[in-house]
């Protein structure tokens, strides 16, 4: 399984560039930039590492195309990819946070982001795109200017009906904040979804969006990954449920306006909640700790490998240049 990073979407242009060449340097497979409303471009924050580095794979996540019509997001990945000499990546989901930042309705999500990202597929290939779907249409489209190898398109997709959309569509798909006892369920999802449109496994990545904070500062560890526990999932209850008692999932219910407010203004206090509470979820929900904890976490990364994940990207956050030395010095070699 190859390892990716996904950074923070504060990281400007040049900051992005110096952690994609320590990144290539520690041989990890590719980096991925956040699309946040609060953020830069995602895409744009990629170019500079594109001319910095020659290997590692420059991706931007979570695309939706509520935000941005399927065609524009084709030029965008297109422009990365030939600038990148063809080592582009997006994922393409039908949520995020732009579409109720803009007000948006997503209408026919399932379709619709099926919709797009075939039109993206199609004209990151330079083949002509006229599409009159459910969701979106184009009269006549194609780039005439793209060449050699297109990027890789995937569906940002983690339930059954999504899972089966991007079989059918995308290159891959990207799985959010898997969790051990989610794993064996959703594998075996995308496994019937490949046999019901007849596609070879070998053919189709797997990646999974994963947070991680282990630093060398165990309470700051913790600390992070507290605050940001609202955004796992979005704390919905086929994550947190199976990590708690049903007593203790009825106040992490009750209390999500705590965790919304924590990560709002970063906080690791996430009040009303028992501490012992957190931090199941702080262990169910991402990695964090300290070098100490390295090993077990390399044996779920192991075990995520071994259900059939091609790719785990670790999202950084704070010190992500800190967060490369320790995935690099310490986590990789745990992995070979």
């Amino acid at each position: 399984m190859d390892i990716d990073v996904i950074l923070e979407a504060d990281a400007t242009p040049a900051q992005v560039a110096e952690l994609a060449v320590l990144a290539e340097n520690y041989g990890i497979r590719g980096l991925w930039t956040q699309n946040y409303s609060n953020g830069r471009d995602a895409f744009m924050c990629l170019m500079p590492a594109a001319s910095a580095t020659r290997r590692i794979r420059l991706g931007a996540v979570v695309i939706s195309p509520y935000e941005m019509h399927p065609l524009k997001i084709a030029n965008a990945v297109a422009t990365l990819n030939e600038y990148s000499g063809g080592r582009a990546m997006v994922v393409i989901g039908g949520g995020g946070e732009w579409p109720g930042v803009l007000g948006v309705r997503y209408g026919k999500r399932v379709t619709g982001c099926g919709e797009a990202i075939a039109m993206v597929r199609r004209a990151v290939s330079g083949q002509v795109v006229k599409w009159g779907g459910e969701v979106y249409s184009a009269r006549y489209f194609r780039s005439t200017w793209v060449k050699g190898p297109p990027p890789l398109v995937y569906a940002g997709a983690t339930g059954p009906n999504m899972l089966d959309m991007a079989v059918r569509f995308a290159d891959g798909t990207m799985l959010s904040d898997m969790t051990l006892p989610m794993l064996e369920p959703t594998m075996a999802n995308l496994r019937a979804a490949l046999v019901r449109h007849q596609r070879p496994a070998g053919d189709f990545r797997v990646n999974n969006f994963c947070a991680f904070h282990v630093k060398r500062d165990r309470e700051h560890s913790f600390a992070e990954a507290r605050r940001e526990l609202m955004i796992r999932g979005w704390l919905g209850e086929e994550w947190y449920g199976p990590l708690l008692s049903p007593e203790e999932a009825a106040i992490v219910e009750a209390n999500k306006n705590a965790f919304l407010t924590a990560f709002r203004t970063r906080s690791g206090d996430i009040k009303g909640v028992p501490p012992e509470i957190c931090a199941k979820l702080v262990e169910g929900l991402s990695l964090a700790g300290d070098l100490a904890d390295l090993d077990r976490h390399a044996e779920r990364l192991r075990r995520f490998a071994a259900a059939g994940l091609t790719e785990n990207a670790l999202r950084l956050h704070d010190a992500p240049a800190e967060a490369l030395h320790i995935i690099g010095r310490e986590l990789l070699p745990r992995l070979r």
